[in-house]
């Protein structure tokens, strides 16, 4: 055999083993590349090949819907499990369920929140009795796009009986609530209610962040009259913060009366809860 003619077999063999070994490792990197496959049965109403687009939560609720919609994405038993493991003695489990102002409300409820709440407590099944459930509402400040797609409306929290009562004032994620005794405009004493209104008012004066007050009652008295104690415990704080040295032009205020409880105007300690200002702080523009 002529060396030009071994020459062009090796030639041949080369490039045979090349395109063998280009096209192969192609195709493995344009499957590696490709979109998953649509994942079928994770959100109800939602064609397949929008599924891997939508935000994923477990447990999610839709616009203006008290009901509560489950993601076939995650195993719902196992999520029990979870919420389950801060089961201790007698404490009390309490479900928030989160709703957005101008959603509605649901029937049978005062608001979107109580729905939600109850929703996901059905989802639980037998796993407690009724006994060991408290229900709370909260308002979300409504963000883009929220209104066509899915979102998580609810927290949860383990709390001993004793407990489930707040406190005079309650700092939360995104306000501080301060709470009021029955029928008054004047804030329950609390040293550390006026802590705080100092540390704010110092804060502000330095960066120019606007407050927002807004008063709430429980659902004693007229419609009417609970606009205006609102207006009034709202005003209050207001005052407050002005006499420590806040620029007018950084708080406004408003009232939602009874028309916002946060827990169930059935107990005592639910109307308490209801009896609030709200203090929210807005970032400088």
């Amino acid at each position: 055999m002529s060396f030009p003619f071994k020459l062009f077999i090796a030639v041949a063999v080369w490039l045979l083993y090349f395109l063998l070994v280009y096209y192969g490792c192609r195709d493995e990197l344009c499957d590696a590349c490709k979109e998953p496959p649509a994942l079928t049965g994770a959100a109800e109403g939602q064609p397949d090949s929008a599924l891997a687009l939508i935000p994923s939560y477990p447990i999610y609720f839709k616009w203006s819907d008290p009901k509560a919609y489950t993601d076939a994405r995650y195993d719902l038993d196992s999520m029990k499990q979870v919420i389950l493991r801060g089961k201790t003695g007698d404490n009390i489990l309490m479900l928030t369920g989160r709703y957005f102002e101008n959603e509605g409300k649901a029937e049978g409820f005062d608001n979107l929140g109580f729905a939600r709440a109850a929703q996901v407590r059905a989802l639980l099944g037998e796993a407690l009795p009724d006994g060991r459930f408290e229900f709370r509402a909260q308002t979300m400040e409504e963000r883009e796009g929220v209104r066509d797609n899915p979102f998580e409306a609810f927290s949860y929290e383990w709390v001993e009986p004793e407990k489930t009562v707040s406190e005079t004032v309650e700092e939360l994620e995104d306000r501080i609530i301060m709470r009021f005794p029955y029928g008054s405009a004047e804030k329950e004493y609390d040293a550390r209610v006026d802590e705080y209104l100092d540390k704010l008012a110092e804060r502000v004066k330095k960066t120019g962040e606007k407050i927002t007050l807004t008063g709430h009652t429980d659902n004693a008295g007229e419609e009417d009259y609970n606009v205006r104690l609102g207006q009034a415990r709202a005003n209050g704080i207001r005052s407050i913060l002005l006499k420590k040295g806040v620029p007018a032009d950084l708080i406004s205020v408003s009232s939602k009366g009874e028309s916002q409880p946060v827990a169930t105007n059935d107990t005592d300690a639910g109307r308490r809860e209801n009896r609030r200002v709200e203090l929210r702080l807005m970032k400088k523009q």
